[in-house]
């Protein structure tokens, strides 16, 4: 069995979050959620972020407070796979919001659906998401 990797190595290796990883970088979280946890990351695909102009991208990237409410939103203290979620119908991120949690023909994580499960870390788990959460 091989060694899990934390949070951060772990979503680099996937390759599927990029966007959400240049947001750790530039908020510098990195090391926070290499070294800290366990957490549970809702981590928006790629894909998510197509439907957004590449400007409003680049300046959410540049008010670093609203950057990081919507970060914060996809992250909820403690581990929780999706047998756990499927009994639960909501979660407290770290920002305090409540997600809204169903399971009808799947989980969804408000309007999200989790399109790649239990992704197991060292100090936590990702669920690949195929939205960005907004608070």
């Amino acid at each position: 069995m091989t060694e899990l990797k934390n949070l951060i190595a772990t979503a680099k290796e996937k390759g599927s979050f990029p966007t959400l990883m240049k947001a750790a970088e530039k908020l510098k979280l990195v090391s926070k959620y290499s070294n800290e946890g366990p957490f549970t990351i809702f981590a928006p695909v790629e894909s998510a972020f197509e439907p957004i102009p590449d400007d409003v991208i680049d300046e959410s990237f540049d008010d670093h407070g609203y950057l990081l409410g919507i970060i914060n939103y996809h992250i909820v203290e403690g581990k929780y796979t999706t047998e756990d979620l499927a009994g639960l119908t909501e979660l407290e991120t770290i920002s305090g919001n409540k997600l809204r949690i169903t399971n009808n023909n799947g989980i969804k994580i408000d309007t999200a659906n989790i399109i790649e499960a239990d992704i197991e870390c060292s100090n936590g788990i990702i669920h690949a998401i195929d939205e960005i959460l907004i608070p």
